[in-house]
């Protein structure tokens, strides 16, 4: 005591050692920062709740499983033993009332959740319990099922080379992957160890739970887009006799999407997101379009859970996150949006072109979509910027106007709904002459006239000339979709519907010119020329005495697209199925043709040449009435080539009928040099259906690829050789002679009703 009391002032006494804490941290990391007490799950309930997956994660994994083995003995032996009856956790926390279906992302919304949650926020002494575990055994199932599906991939070697051709000639038609994430999952995936995967997927982080899915799908898609003369090397793949690369996808795609359905909806990611995309794709082209559809209405619903059609991205900048971190996630905002994008685009189009509900309510609002910004190398060192003037496009750029172009969809679909009976005409020619406008804002690069070519000598805008014709197969398709219901009631509709169409199957063929033979499975080379085709073909059976100038190019389109689907019948299932009901409609035709003589004198139209003339071909007819338009109060596109009308000052002119025809040759009557099909109309006979006053009102709206795919449309010989019908017959037989006695009892045949267009066809000889 006295030697303390005489210490002097400024000397330091002996300080105790500091505490050691004896408590080992078993919280995942996330719990541990945020000082709540963590349930040891992996991923813990905490972090489920906060949709914080991939964070939650154990510095001491070996102390974590030690702690959850001695509470399981010790909660054990107080319930009863191991044959006691297991009692559920009495809790009321937000992960518990997300398993009963409530949307972890709609927290701050008027839900049970929602409240709940305000409540928590409002006691800092609150704990989340756990949510009820899985039992051993069902984690060593899950274990076992999700091992021996990850076993079917491929070596590393041929993932390589698969993804390759995947980025090289798939992810560029949609562009749903980054590839530079992508990479680094795959670079994740590839350096995980036998005993890390040994422990089964709930050990890995939400994206690489998924991600074998993904790959899967990849791998499918790259095999279907391979050459005929595809490396031999992937013949070791097969582990079957007779077995064919689209055999080998199909397990792919199978072995992916049961990944998916293995590890649930809980936890999904936006990796399940594009394997669910992916595989709807993957579908589209094996011709399963029904089974696709389901499927897409599933992955939409997947984006819904993690808040995909959201506007503002829910992540939370963390104090000590890096710039490098932040940045990467301003990137992962944009992947988010874009594929949200895509999944509303594909909805609404599969919608009118299949005559489909949509998942998608368009009440919902559109949220933000990307920015046009071109994708740096890396990532973590520049932030998302608006792509310049002098930037070349990218596949978002592509995608972009895709989604313009598509837009009026979802009028022209509310629409249907609203005018069932066809009988607001109004309506339609307004929608029609906001249609005209789409052209005035496409961009220089994507004219398939007059385009600016300035871009396409760069590599990475090889895609470039056949998304120019793709664009023009879309916009058309729009103005069709618009009039496709009133073809049998209104004339003008008939009329803007036919130079529609016949400017798709322009687009069509000059498209098909600019692609390989590996693309040939692209379901897009069917849809829109199949709708198109039939149409115009319906238009010219029902009244054939309309529309004469265009008789020709239709005819030369109609032989130039059974061409294209009997070239395309060997890799692409729906040409083969589609181009059997196109000879049918071939043989209704001619004899339409045949018995119809009707007071018209049509341009002479050359044949189109077997190069890519279309790019010269004249821009479609939109306007809606016969005779001359009224003055529009809308500015003309701006791609029209002031020699349409020489004699006006403006530098652009309206694409109307008069201006279209100004520099046209005379109109004259054919000679016998000229190839008309009305050459052959050697007797005025009269219509049987204007003899029948049929009322074509009584027919339900014209959807060809929708009754082929759902309603297993097909045909039926009546005693005429389909083989022989009009290919190879020869295109110059179809207007002449009688088509035959078979033809009169050539029938369709499907699920269709007595008042469609097929049905109709069928009571139809002329």
């Amino acid at each position: 005591m006295e030697a303390s009391t005489n210490q002097l002032p400024g000397t330091l006494s002996p300080l105790k050692a500091p505490r050691k804490r004896k408590r080992i941290v078993i919280s995942c990391t996330e719990c541990h920062r945020r000082k709540q007490k963590c349930d040891r799950a992996s991923p813990c309930s905490n972090c489920v709740a906060r949709n914080k997956q991939s964070l939650c994660h154990y510095e001491n994994e070996s102390a974590r499983k030690q702690q959850l083995l001695e509470e399981s003995v010790n909660r054990s032996a107080e319930e009863g033993g191991v044959y006691s009856v297991i009692k559920p956790a009495e809790s009321n926390t937000a992960a518990q009332f997300s398993a009963f279906g409530y949307a972890k992302s709609n927290g701050s919304n008027n839900t049970t959740l929602g409240i709940f949650k305000k409540i928590e926020d409002t006691d800092t002494n609150g704990a989340l319990i756990s949510n009820l575990q899985s039992t051993s055994a069902d984690h060593s199932g899950l274990r076992e099922k999700y091992k021996s599906l990850i076993r079917q991939l491929p070596a590393k070697p041929f993932i390589e080379d698969l993804v390759n051709t995947y980025f090289q000639e798939v992810n560029l038609q949609y562009y749903p992957l980054d590839e530079g994430i992508f990479r680094d999952l795959l670079k994740s995936w590839n350096n995980l160890s036998f005993s890390t995967l040994n422990k089964g997927p709930l050990e890995l982080s939400g994206d690489l739970q998924f991600f074998p899915g993904l790959l899967f799908q990849i791998l499918a898609l790259a095999l279907q887009f391979q050459p005929p003369d595809y490396d031999p090397s992937l013949e070791s793949l097969k582990y079957a006799a007779a077995m064919s690369l689209d055999d080998l996808a199909t397990d792919y795609s199978e072995s992916g999407s049961q990944i998916l359905c293995l590890l649930g909806k809980r936890n999904t990611t936006l990796v399940a997101v594009q394997a669910g995309f992916l595989r709807t794709q993957f579908m589209k082209n094996c011709g399963l379009v029904p089974e696709s559809w389901h499927n897409l209405s599933q992955t939409i619903r997947d984006a819904q859970e993690i808040g995909l059609h959201k506007e503002v991205f829910e992540y939370r900048r963390k104090l000590e996150a890096t710039p490098e971190e932040v940045l990467e996630n301003l990137w992962l905002e944009q992947l988010r949006r874009r594929v949200w994008m895509l999944l509303s685009l594909w909805d609404i189009h599969m919608a009118v072109v299949l005559g489909r509900p949509t998942t998608i309510d368009s009440r919902d609002g559109k949220p933000i979509f990307p920015i046009d910004a071109p994708i740096p190398k890396n990532r973590r060192e520049m932030a998302p910027a608006l792509r310049t003037d002098n930037d070349p496009p990218t596949p978002l750029t592509m995608l972009l106007w895709n989604v313009e172009i598509a837009a009026p969809l979802w009028d022209i679909f509310n629409l249907e709904k609203e005018d069932p009976r066809q009988n607001n005409i109004a309506k339609v020619e307004k929608m029609h002459k906001l249609l005209n406008q789409i052209t005035m804002h496409c961009p220089p690069f994507f004219r398939y006239q007059n385009p600016d070519t300035t871009f396409d000598h760069l590599p990475e805008c090889s895609w470039l000339p056949a998304a120019r014709q793709y664009f023009r197969n879309a916009t058309n398709f729009t103005i069709m979709a618009l009039h496709r219901p009133y073809i049998f009631t209104n004339p003008s509709s008939r009329t803007a519907a036919l130079k529609a169409g016949l400017e798709i199957l322009r687009a069509q063929r000059a498209y098909f010119e600019l692609i390989r033979v590996n693309h040939y499975k692209m379901f897009t080379l069917v849809l829109n020329t199949f709708d198109a085709i039939i149409l115009c073909a319906a238009i010219y059976i029902l009244h054939p005495c309309e529309n004469g100038e265009d008789l020709d190019d239709v005819l030369q389109h109609f032989h130039f697209c059974m061409e294209r689907f009997d070239t395309m019948s060997g890799r692409n299932t729906m040409a083969k199925g589609a181009l059997q009901v196109l000879k049918a409609i071939h043989v209704r035709l001619k004899r339409a043709l045949n018995q119809a003589k009707c007071p018209v004198n049509p341009l002479p139209t050359p044949a189109p040449s077997s190069g890519s003339a279309s790019n010269n071909e004249s821009p479609p007819e939109l306007e809606i009435k016969r005779e001359a338009p009224a003055p529009s109060v809308y500015p003309p596109p701006p791609h029209t080539s002031n020699e349409q009308n020489p004699t006006s000052g403006s530098p652009y002119t309206l694409p109307t009928i008069s201006n279209l025809t100004t520099t046209n040759p005379p109109v004259s009557a054919p000679t016998p040099s000229t190839s008309n099909a009305w050459d052959a109309f050697s007797a005025p006979l009269p219509t049987p259906l204007q003899n029948q006053n049929y009322d074509f009102s009584s027919i339900a709206p014209l959807q060809p690829m929708h009754d082929l795919l759902f309603n297993d449309l097909g045909t039926v010989d009546g005693g005429l050789d389909l083989n022989t019908a009009g290919m190879d017959a020869g295109w110059s037989g179809m207007i002449g002679a009688d088509a035959g006695a078979g033809a009169a009892a050539w029938q369709f045949e499907g699920d269709f009703g007595n008042d469609s267009f097929w049905g109709f066809m069928n009571s139809y000889h002329p």
